[in-house]
């Protein structure tokens, strides 16, 4: 024990902030009760009470890709410590003191730490930006500020994403002290006299998200080396979803919009336009994805994505069905034509040179086809469809025949 007040009392003697004046007095109040700061306070044997107030300034950013957030905040703690009860007496009958912060390894201070941080900036000496600040009134009441800024972890369920709600909570325990020598409450009643509010939340703006809410809560946290007391502050986050209707669904929805609009359209580059638009949702996906943790499950804009991709995709099919039965059918069409001509060609070169008119009337095969079908303008027109072409043929090239047989019998029965 010597030797550490050895190494004390020559980091004291470095420093010529503690050579008068008050900070001379409390020195000399430290050495004349024999004060180890190594021990933990014993009021009445009761566990002792750190009464905390945290005010947070500042939420730089939530990330769902780390699932981190990144905060600073005022930090305060309120103890009793009886062993400092002082005579007023013997500090100008003052009922405060106002210490430097170097003092806050000569006294004995809770060994707070943030079970959820994966990164902290704590208070330097002759720092900008990180100070602290040590009070002690009477009967040993001890106020311990600091402002630290905190990376901490934030598990997210991203099933809603982009309509989601997170949760992120900022736990405060102690390290090594049990419930039973060291219990963390939030300031209230007549705490709140020296620490403030249990929370006080500053005026934050996010791009992403929206706090809707924040409250403490106190538990009881069980290890392997014993139960401890935990504080919680809770974070509930909103995300707004403005970006990502800005940078994904309607963008998306315009692909999905044209896609089909494309097929009423009579361009020859139809086909090469739905590729285009293919290849635009799958950049979307993958531009999306490039912003997003590899998560497991599926999430609300994944299902809204991947139903855009298989309407377009659908799009591509109609497309290319339709234009293979386009094809189909102008084929056959020009087949079928090219044959009739041929046909008719044919059979009349033939008729022609061997001077034959078979006589082929057509009403005998209009009135059979009519009798099997009920006579009506539908029937007679199905009935005309029947007719092959090869009669049809036979009937235009026997028309001159009769015709003539007919000016010679001057209108009168001929054969």
């Amino acid at each position: 024990m010597s030797d550490d007040h050895d190494q004390d009392n020559e980091s004291i003697d470095k420093m010529s902030v503690f050579e008068q004046g008050e900070t001379r007095d409390f020195l000399h109040f430290l050495r004349r009760i024999k004060y180890d700061h190594r021990q933990c306070p014993e009021n009445s044997e009761e566990p002792v009470e750190i009464n905390v107030s945290v005010d947070v300034t500042n939420i730089r950013s939530v990330s769902e890709v780390n699932m981190v957030y990144t905060l600073e905040l005022l930090y305060r703690e309120s103890w009793v410590d009886s062993r400092l009860d002082y005579d007023k007496s013997f500090f100008r009958n003052k009922t405060e003191l106002s210490l430097h912060e170097s003092y806050a390894k000569f006294l004995w201070i809770p060994d707070t730490f943030i079970h959820n941080a994966l990164t902290s900036q704590n208070p330097e000496e002759q720092s900008f930006s990180h100070r602290s600040h040590l009070r002690l009134r009477e009967k040993g009441h001890i106020l311990y500020s600091r402002r630290i800024s905190v990376v901490a972890d934030c598990p997210m369920d991203l099933t809603l994403f982009p309509f989601d709600v997170q949760v992120c909570k900022l736990g405060f325990e102690s390290y090594g002290y049990t419930d039973d020598k060291v219990k963390f409450k939030w300031a209230l009643g007549q705490q709140i006299k020296i620490t403030g509010r249990p929370l006080n939340l500053f005026k934050i703006r996010l791009p992403d998200f929206r706090i809707k809410e924040a409250f403490v809560t106190n538990q009881t946290t069980t290890y392997a080396t014993g139960n401890y007391s935990r504080l919680h502050i809770c974070f509930v986050f909103t995300r707004n979803a403005g970006f990502c209707f800005v940078q994904l669904i309607i963008p998306s929805a315009a692909v999905v919009i044209t896609s089909w609009v494309a097929l009423w359209m009579g361009s020859e580059t139809q086909f090469q336009d739905m590729i285009a638009l293919m290849l635009a949702i799958i950049f979307l996906i993958f531009a999306y994805n490039e912003t997003m943790p590899r998560v497991s499950y599926i999430k609300a804009m994944d299902v809204y994505l991947g139903v855009c991709f298989v309407v377009v995709f659908l799009a591509l099919v109609k497309l290319t069905v339709i234009k293979y039965m386009r094809q189909k059918l102008r084929a056959s069409s020009d087949s079928s034509d090219g044959n009739g001509l041929l046909h008719i060609q044919e059979t009349s070169i033939v008729n022609h040179n061997m001077n034959e008119y078979t006589s082929v009337p057509i009403e005998p095969i209009l009135e059979n086809q009519v009798n099997l079908f009920p006579e009506d303008e539908p029937s007679l027109k199905k009935a005309w469809k029947e007719i092959i072409l090869d009669t049809l043929v036979k009937i235009v090239d026997n028309f001159p025949k009769r015709l003539k047989a007919c000016i010679d019998a001057k209108g009168g029965y001929f054969e």
